[in-house]
């Protein structure tokens, strides 16, 4: 396995990227309201949150599956995931430090950025290391 990723570093980054989606995507999608509370957003960002978890719920899956079939070719995932880490650095910065931040009740943190960061991060590791891999 650790052959497949180009070394023991790539497949370490690959799987806390694996667990990072997870939890976010079991925290949006099992435990939403708990989830919302945690952040002030209330009962009707519900939706909202149930849907992004969606979106990382499928990666967490796709990445699993990678990480037992092996991510030869896989560059579209890892780019997918290198450019939504960058939005969400983008606007999650944007979105703290705005006026959304002082809606009576939000509880806004740095985490909206500071998480995307380090999967920017990572991601950028894994397309710098495994480009003969996942280009393949």
């Amino acid at each position: 396995m650790v052959e497949n990723f180009g070394g023991s570093l790539n497949l370490v980054i690959w799987v806390l990227l694996f667990i990072g989606a997870a939890f976010y995507s079991f925290r949006c999608l099992f435990q939403t309201k708990a989830f919302n509370d945690q952040y002030g957003f209330g009962d009707s960002g519900i939706f909202m949150t149930r849907f992004a978890g969606t979106q990382v719920g499928a990666a967490a899956v796709i990445s699993l599956v990678l990480l037992v079939n092996g991510p030869e070719g896989s560059w579209a995932f890892v780019a997918w995931g290198w450019t939504q880490s960058l939005l969400a650095v983008v606007f999650g910065f944007r979105t703290i430090n705005s006026d959304w931040a002082n809606i009576e009740g939000v509880k806004a943190t740095a985490e909206g950025y500071l998480a995307p960061t380090v999967f920017l991060i990572l991601n950028t590791i894994l397309l710098l290391n495994m480009g003969d891999i996942l280009y393949g």
